[in-house]
C-alpha cells in the first residue's frame, strides 16, 4: 500500500499542481528562491506568447471577398503614381514582330487590300480561263521573290514540299500524288499553262490560306519555309518543261504557199 506521502505526490500530479506545493503542506520549506523565480518568468513568459497568438489569429483573419489584392486598370493608394498596373520592365516588349513586310508575310503588293472568299474564287475561275488571259488573273499578288533565292532556300524548299505538299500534287507536280491515287479528288498541277504563268504571290497566298480543297498550312509551315516551297515549285516546273514544245512554239510555223508547194512536187 502507498504511504500518504506518496498519495500525496501522485494526486498533486494527476491535479497539475507543482511538486514544491506538497512539500510545504507535508512539512517542508516550500519552493525554493531560484526556482520560484523561475516559476514566475515561466508563467509570465506563457501569458505573452498566449497574448501574442490571440494578436496574431485576430490580424489574420481575411474574408474571401475581401481579398487585399490590385485589380488591373483600377487606381491604388499603394504605389506612387496612384495606378495600379505597372509599366512592363525594360527590354521585355518583343520588337520586329509588326509584319510591317506586306510582301514577305502576305505574298500581295504593298497597299493592295485583302482578298476575300468571294474574290479568290472568281480569281480561281479566271484561272481556268484560256492561256491569252492569264495576266490579270492575280493582280494583287507579287511577281518577283522577296527574298534572294539560293541553291540552300530550294534545297529546303524540296525537303518541305516533299513533306506537306507531295502527297497531293505529287513529287514531280503533275497532281497526281498518293492520296490521289487512292481516291480524293486531283490537286491541280503545277505543270500547266495557267500555273506556269501565275505569280509566286499566288503559290504563297494558297498556302497561306488555303484554295479550293486545299487547307491552308499557315499553322504548320513558317513564312520562311512557305517562300522556299514557291521556289522549288518553280524549279519543278523548269525541270518538268517539255524542251521539244519550247522548241516548236519559239520556231516560226510553215506558211500555206510552202504546204501547197510541197503537196505539188509530191
Amino acid at each position: 500500500m502507498m504511504s500518504k506521502s506518496e498519495k500525496s505526490f501522485v494526486g498533486a500530479a494527476l491535479c497539475g499542481r507543482p511538486w514544491w506545493s506538497i512539500i510545504g503542506r507535508s512539512g517542508g520549506h516550500g519552493m525554493p528562491p531560484l526556482q520560484k523565480i523561475h516559476a514566475e518568468a515561466a508563467r509570465r513568459m506563457l501569458c505573452s506568447c498566449l497574448l501574442l497568438l490571440v494578436v496574431v489569429f485576430a490580424g489574420c483573419r481575411q474574408d474571401m471577398q475581401d481579398q487585399p489584392k490590385i485589380k488591373p486598370l483600377r487606381g491604388t493608394t499603394f504605389f506612387r503614381d496612384g495606378l495600379g498596373s505597372r509599366q512592363p520592365i525594360e527590354g521585355t516588349i518583343a520588337r520586329g514582330h509588326l509584319r510591317s513586310n506586306t510582301e514577305y508575310f502576305t505574298g500581295k503588293k504593298a497597299g493592295a487590300p485583302a482578298a476575300t472568299a468571294t474574290q479568290q474564287q472568281i480569281a480561281g475561275t479566271q484561272a481556268n480561263a484560256p492561256a491569252n488571259s492569264q495576266t490579270n488573273s492575280f493582280p494583287d499578288d507579287i511577281d518577283t521573290f522577296p527574298l534572294p533565292v539560293t541553291a540552300e532556300v530550294v534545297q529546303r524548299g524540296r525537303e518541305r514540299y516533299d513533306i506537306f505538299c507531295s502527297a497531293c500534287h505529287g513529287m514531280t507536280g503533275n497532281g497526281d500524288g498518293m492520296i490521289v491515287r487512292r481516291g480524293f479528288r486531283r490537286a491541280a498541277s503545277f505543270n500547266d499553262d495557267r500555273l506556269r504563268q501565275a505569280p509566286v504571290g499566288h503559290f504563297f497566298d494558297a498556302i497561306t490560306n488555303g484554295w479550293g480543297a486545299m487547307p491552308s498550312y499557315a499553322a504548320q509551315i513558317p513564312v520562311q519555309d512557305r517562300w522556299a516551297i514557291v521556289a522549288y515549285i518553280r524549279a519543278l516546273q523548269v525541270s518538268q518543261q517539255n524542251p521539244a514544245a519550247v522548241g516548236a512554239s519559239s520556231s516560226p510555223s510553215p506558211s500555206p504557199a510552202s504546204n501547197q508547194r510541197g503537196g505539188g512536187q509530191r
